[in-house]
């Protein structure tokens, strides 16, 4: 499991290749716990900075993916949005026509949490995001339920909304732009929604919370204290913003990415844990799980297939050490001679060139990771045991004359005239 923020940077660094950036993305998951979310950003300056700040994070996304604006991040991002919250189900458009009016005349982006937003509405709300007459983004409230009810509710108080329920006297194509709540920035993605506050509600956010823990002290099952504790995570776990600064565009751009890919990875060593990087973990058990999973297999089918995925386990390590100009068959034999002798967590450290304990080192991969490795190469090599067939390129071969010809006319387009033979 992973022990510390020492390990959360380790993970971070090697997924990202940069110590600061490990430094930061510990830092931000320390500070937020599980509870919170970490949000990257672009900065108008040439530095990183980190930023902590309230928000809630809601385990809903996007009901449709034409609300996606970033297709490569596959999030929505809404600035300075309102929010409308309500329990109804939203399926005629006519019901929020006279607050979208509104809102195309102030242009404020809208986040609509609902029970959900079905045919002509979502229609409706997809067409005129598309055509930028309105910048919406509708998901489905979280839970079932009562708990869906209550959910939605606390919503409501941390963004200082009016929560919109016909019970409560309160009907949609009554609501004006005064009854929305608001925030910061949102970030929606195809699973998870982060609300970044603004902090008008601090006030009502700590009587919720307050009234959530004396709720939990009464409660009568385990299961009703369980979601209350919930709850109070949720209102109370806070938001990292990282903000990224570049001189330029394209690196910019990299580097968020790489932010987001370490953040990730954190992620998945939270949820299952770590094991020693480099390829030695799967070294290690080709040698430590092979008669085990061999003696499971029933069919002579199934132990070639165990037999081609042992032999597999040992490519990573050996590949390692090829792209860093040493024999991999070499590097592997020393890997698991080490492995007998010391125990698991010993390997090779390509940067340093040197035989050590790769956990101690801070040369770790989450274990999700190398299981999902796994398990997709299983997939795809399955995937071709049955198609019988691949799809690739086929080289052209050129002659020496081909290729003087194609320099040339490269050099005649660019105005630089025919090369030299």
């Amino acid at each position: 499991p992973v022990s510390g923020i020492e390990d959360l940077k380790n993970v971070a660094t090697i997924a990202s290749g940069s110590i600061e950036m490990g430094r930061i993305i510990a830092q931000a998951a320390d500070k937020v716990g599980d509870t919170g979310s970490t949000v990257v950003e672009e900065s108008q300056t040439l530095i990183d900075e980190i930023e902590f700040t309230e928000g809630l994070t809601i385990d809903r996304g996007y009901i449709s993916p034409y609300f996606v604006k970033d297709q490569e991040r596959q999030v929505a991002e809404l600035v300075n949005p309102k929010i409308l919250v309500t329990d109804a189900k939203i399926d005629d458009v006519n019901d929020i026509v006279p607050l979208l009016e509104q809102l195309v005349k102030t242009k404020d982006p809208l986040l609509i949490i609902a029970e959900d937003v079905t045919g002509e509405a979502l229609s409706a709300l997809v067409v005129n995001k598309m055509r930028g007459v309105l910048d919406v983004v509708a998901i489905k409230a979280p839970g079932f339920g009562n708990r869906r009810r209550e959910y939605t509710q606390d919503i409501a108080i941390a963004t200082g909304a009016s929560f919109v329920a016909e019970e409560l006297g309160i009907t949609l194509d009554s609501v004006t732009i005064d009854m929305l709540g608001t925030a910061d920035r949102i970030v929606v993605g195809k699973e998870q929604t982060t609300i970044v506050t603004d902090g008008k509600q601090q006030e009502a956010i700590d009587a919720r919370i307050a009234q959530l823990r004396r709720e939990e002290e009464t409660a009568e099952t385990d299961y009703d204290a369980d979601k209350c504790r919930e709850r109070v995570a949720s209102l109370g776990g806070g938001i990292a913003r990282i903000k990224v600064g570049a001189a330029t565009e394209t690196e910019l751009k990299d580097k968020k990415l790489r932010y987001e890919d370490a953040l990730n990875s954190v992620q998945s060593a939270r949820e299952l844990g770590i094991v020693p990087g480099g390829g030695a973990c799967l070294a290690h058990l080709q040698i430590t799980l092979k008669e085990k999973i061999m003696d499971a297999m029933e069919t002579e089918d199934e132990r070639q297939g165990a037999l081609i995925m042992i032999k597999a386990m040992a490519y990573p390590a050996m590949q390692v050490a090829e792209n860093a100009g040493i024999e991999g068959a070499v590097v592997l034999a020393k890997i698991q001679n080490l492995c007998e002798e010391k125990g698991f967590g010993y390997g090779w450290d390509a940067g340093s060139m040197e035989y050590c304990d790769l956990m101690e080192r801070g040369i770790i991969d989450p274990a999700k990771v190398t299981i999902n490795a796994i398990e997709n190469s299983a997939s795809v090599a399955g995937l071709v045991l049955t198609t019988e067939c691949l799809v690739t390129e086929i080289p052209i071969q050129m002659s020496e004359e081909d290729k003087q010809r194609m320099f040339d006319q490269q050099n005649m387009a660019a105005g630089m005239g025919p090369g030299i033979s």
